[in-house]
């Protein structure tokens, strides 16, 4: 299979993927089709920054940069997979970083699984600027991501916290929380595959037990 066609069929898994979950129905392409992790990953960084609003600001000309930090697999993914694609009418790009320090305006932050140990400092030193944190950590919401990788019946899948994509002034489109595994709030996570909760019967008085 020639790159542009499997790069062309990761862009239709990742966003049948979503739709598929969207509908509550699973996609026979997304079920069966074999992929490595790190397309997969690649497809949906592709993918989240069209679900995104950055503060205004940037020219229209400006291309969309995702950042990646570690995760060489997944930064050689989208090094083939983003050209000649678009985000918001806007060029997409990738660039590798070798340090957090090295972060300039770019949109979208992925940080690989190797630097989970310096999470919280990593994404302290990003925590003034409007970039979609992306990590691939067991806790990487409670550590300051606002979208977290997840691998759940070997398929991968995503989190998302609303509070963390607020607090850099992001606003995530209602599609890409419909399609997310679990969604933290302000005040609670909504699970979607949690069971639902039963309210307990409200005790008749002694009046009605008598009547």
């Amino acid at each position: 299979m020639s790159p542009f066609r499997r790069s062309s069929l990761l862009a239709r898994l990742a966003a049948v993927t979503m739709c598929s979950t969207l509908l509550g129905v699973g996609s026979l392409e997304a079920q069966n089709a074999v992929y490595a992790e790190d397309e997969v990953k690649a497809a949906f960084l592709y993918h989240f920054g069209t679900y995104v609003e950055w503060p205004s600001g940037a020219p229209a000309d400006d291309a969309i940069t995702i950042a990646v930090l570690g995760a060489e697999g997944v930064a050689r993914q989208l090094q083939g997979f983003l050209p000649g694609r678009r985000i918001q009418g806007r060029a997409v790009q990738v660039r590798r970083l070798g340090s957090i320090a090295e972060l300039g305006d770019d949109e979208v932050l992925f940080i690989g699984p190797e630097n989970n140990a310096q999470l919280p400092a990593l994404i302290e030193a990003v925590a003034s600027r409007p970039v979609l944190v992306v990590t691939d950590a067991a806790d990487g919401l409670a550590r300051g991501a606002m979208v977290n990788f997840q691998l759940i019946d070997e398929r991968v899948r995503f989190e998302i916290s609303l509070p963390n994509a607020e607090e850099a002034g992001l606003m995530l489109s209602s599609r890409l929380l419909s399609a997310a595994l679990r969604v933290e709030t302000a005040r609670s996570w909504f699970d979607k595959f949690a069971p639902p909760r039963t309210r307990p019967r409200p005790k008749s008085s002694r009046r009605q037990q008598l009547a």
